[in-house]
């Protein structure tokens, strides 16, 4: 299942909101979970929330090189169409073919 950038936004934003209640909930309910367990907690929602941003540059990368490659396509299929091909030189402009526009 592949991931939206929008999902990953979300998702590193619960994150987020659910490090910063707890954290509210142990200081004024003084509430908690034990120093150890919550140290790996706390570790495991920090790295996940690493993972997730460095899944969203991927992400932002990907699209990048996709719209540059069809940039890049759209501009090669317009230089075709202006230039006639090596074949069709010979040939007056009439009888070039034309490719779809």
């Amino acid at each position: 299942m592949k991931l939206s950038r929008k999902t990953l936004l979300w998702i590193t934003a619960g994150l987020g909101i659910a490090l910063i209640v707890y954290s509210l909930i142990r200081h004024f309910a003084s509430f908690s979970f034990g120093e150890k367990i919550e140290k790996y907690i706390m570790d495991g929602v920090i790295f996940a929330a690493l993972a997730l941003f460095m899944y969203n540059r991927k992400l932002a990368s990907d699209e990048r090189k996709a719209k540059a490659a069809a940039e890049e396509e759209q501009r090669r299929a317009e230089q075709q169409i202006e230039e006639p091909g090596e074949d069709e030189e010979d040939l007056p402009h009439w009888e070039h073919s034309k490719t779809t526009e």
